[in-house]
């Protein structure tokens, strides 16, 4: 009995769908859908003539390498095409191919990734404006210093060029740090600038050592205390 290869199989549009046809990827690794009716083998390749390709087994669904040695970041970037070719005891299929698009490189940057208040040393308020500057980020992660140290805290915002922000609370230096995310999700590294806070109200600085009522024979001794950064701590000494 004579068996005709159909393909793709009846109810299927096509013979080989990349990620289900997803158009882009950020990964070289992608699943393969597969139709052929009667189909006992396949010969699949990143090659239009199969070079260095071999028949096995057909199945329906196969993970791939779009590239023949391993990618970085922005190297092999571009359309990759995936070819397959089905058969079975009686004949063999023309080959055919699908598309997708391999994008592993993040973000571009400017010169000048991030700005706060457009490069000014030091505010007086907490709200300041972010100068940001990148092509292809579809999304940022913004943190201040204090988030970062767990990844908590920060947040993911649309992309914009000009973004309004809120420094952490208490005098002193700060600096935020920004991630830029294209519409697949690479990501850059961090970019940060800083600025001087001054002029926040804060508590009363508290005085931890000597202990109040202690007594000492030393003529000098060491103070410690909390307070804000960059605040200024006057001490008077008083008694005999």
């Amino acid at each position: 009995m004579v068996t005709s290869l159909i393909v793709p199989a009846p109810g299927n549009l096509r013979a080989i769908l990349i990620n289900n046809n997803v158009p882009i990827t950020k990964e070289p690794e992608v699943n393969l859908i597969l139709s052929a009716l009667y189909a006992t083998d396949m010969m699949v390749s990143n090659d239009s003539n199969l070079i260095g390709a071999s028949w096995e087994p057909y199945v329906s669904a196969k993970e791939w390498f779009l590239a023949d040695e391993q990618v970085g970041p922005g190297f092999g970037d571009g359309e990759k095409i995936v070819y397959v070719k089905f058969k079975n005891t009686t004949e063999e299929s023309l080959i055919y191919s699908a598309t997708i698009f391999l994008k592993t490189s993040p973000p571009a940057v400017g010169a000048m990734p991030i700005l706060i208040n457009d490069g000014r040393f030091k505010t007086d308020r907490r709200q300041v404006m972010l100068s940001l500057n990148a092509s292809g980020a579809g999304h940022v992660e913004i943190y201040n210093e204090t988030d970062l140290s767990t990844y908590t805290g920060g947040v993911v915002l649309p992309y914009n060029s000009r973004m309004e922000w809120v420094l952490s609370e208490g005098n002193g230096s700060k600096t935020v740090y920004v991630v830029f995310v294209d519409e697949i999700g690479n990501k850059t590294a961090f970019f940060s600038d800083s600025i001087m806070l001054m002029g926040q109200s804060s508590g009363m600085p508290v005085i931890q050592h000597p202990v109040d009522g202690s007594t000492t024979a030393d003529r000098f001794i060491d103070v410690t205390g909390t307070g804000d950064p960059d605040s200024v701590v006057r001490i008077q000494v008083n008694g005999g």
